[in-house]
């Protein structure tokens, strides 16, 4: 045993393989779970950094990002919150404000912010694994492994890169706070779930694609009151003080959201802007037409779904079920709503990407077909590139759908486990 022993250290040594080389393999082999985690981020935040400084893709940064910010630097903070700068509601404004502050270019702090949300994102879409894992009675260590690449997976995306670093845009600001809301939602942790989602309201009107879930719940679990949607108007006002209290005017600040509605037909974007939905099957200069039936289809919808699954309310007492009906509901509303763009769907793809990875693997083929999309349409808009027609990819889009749908309804009745 003894003369064993002494061969094979003989034998390590002679293959060249020292104390220090000993340290650093059994150091690798120690930590490589975290080894990995760590290089997955800092290759996340060298792939946006390397990428911040390019402005002339971005189809807004120069046209009103920069002028926004540069106007910002000129009245003041605020001065500047007291004109009619942007039309976004309060909190990005003040972001803006804010970004007008710094000694730079603009478009680095106004990257640093979407930059930040994404890694916050990150770290809740962590912990809304780890409570569906959990319920699944997966092992802790084998949890906590796989919510950590799932979540730190979904800093790669080419969407969630390409949307802060490239286009210059803020969509991970509000779903930060939309996914801290899920994360509450699934605590049962209902009030902080409501102050989030209205934060996260707040800063963007598409956070309204999830009330749904949350009135769903309301009737399915009757475990909170009514009155706890009317933090949504109340976190509302309250956003909107900073340009109130600098005299900006009550018309003016709250009424944002409502000009943003008009831009289907103010701007010329039709029935929809780039996003593969049923509309660009030659629908899109019908928005006069078709407007308004297309919100009463998108309402009667999802109204089926919500009375479907009040039928089978059984469906919601697991986690898992929660966040995938939500997820699915946020995406009938981008799928039959007027005036969608390409970036609206950001939420969903993120949280549904994440869910895939490490719970729903059977539906991985679903969040590859929604990536791949979703970053052809990026190619297009960003890169000019319009790699596949758009009809194919709402034909691809519309298909993966239905087949998403048909097989949630036989989930819900008990016919999937």
């Amino acid at each position: 045993m003894g003369t064993d022993k002494m061969n094979n250290k003989k034998h390590y040594s002679d293959d060249g393989v020292t104390k220090l080389d000993r340290v650093i393999i059994d150091f690798v082999n120690s930590n490589l779970d975290k080894l990995a985690l760590a290089i997955i981020v800092i290759i996340a935040v060298l792939v946006r950094i390397f990428m911040i400084p390019e402005t002339d893709l971005s189809p807004d940064y120069n046209s009103y990002y920069l002028p926004w910010t540069l106007a910002y630097r000129e009245y003041g903070f605020f001065g500047g919150l007291s004109k009619d700068i942007g039309d976004y509601y309060v909190p990005y404004n003040v972001m803006y404000a804010i970004c007008s502050l710094f000694p730079c270019e603009p478009y680095i702090p106004i990257a640093l912010f979407s930059m930040v949300a994404e890694f916050v994102s990150a770290v809740f879409i962590k912990k809304v694994l780890l409570i569906i894992l959990n319920e699944r009675g997966t092992q802790e260590k084998k949890a906590k492994l796989t919510a950590s690449f799932a979540a730190a997976l979904t800093l790669l995306l080419p969407f969630v890169i390409w949307n802060g670093s490239l286009w210059k845009q803020c969509d991970a600001i509000y779903v930060v706070f939309l996914v801290i809301s899920l994360y509450y939602l699934l605590k049962d942790n209902y009030r902080l779930a409501f102050v989030f989602l209205s934060i996260s309201f707040s800063f963007k009107l598409q956070a309204i694609f999830f009330v749904p879930l949350f009135l769903v719940l309301y009737f399915a679990k009757k475990k909170y009151s009514i009155l706890e949607f009317f933090w949504v108007p109340v976190i509302f006002l309250i956003m909107g003080l900073p340009c109130v209290l600098c005299h900006r005017g009550l018309k003016a600040t709250y009424l944002a959201y409502f000009l943003q509605t008009q831009e289907v037909s103010t701007e010329g974007y039709g029935m929809v802007s780039f996003y593969p939905n049923f509309y660009n099957f030659g629908l899109d200069n019908y928005d006069e037409l078709l407007t308004k039936p297309a919100v009463l289809i998108a309402a009667a919808v999802l109204g089926v779904f919500a009375v479907y699954v009040l039928y089978h309310r059984n469906f919601l007492e697991k986690k898992e079920n929660v966040l995938y009906f939500g997820l699915f509901l946020a995406w009938t509303c981008c799928m039959f709503l007027p005036g969608m763009h390409e970036r609206y769907d950001y939420a969903i793809v993120l949280l549904m990407t994440a869910l895939c990875l490490a719970v729903c693997r059977d539906k991985l083929w679903v969040c590859a077909i929604m990536n791949v999309n979703s970053m052809l349409v990026y190619i297009a808009v960003l890169f000019k590139e319009a790699v596949v027609p758009i009809t194919v990819l709402s034909a691809i889009q519309i298909v993966t759908y239905f087949i998403v749908a048909l097989d949630l309804v036989r989930r819900i009745g008990g016919k999937r486990a």
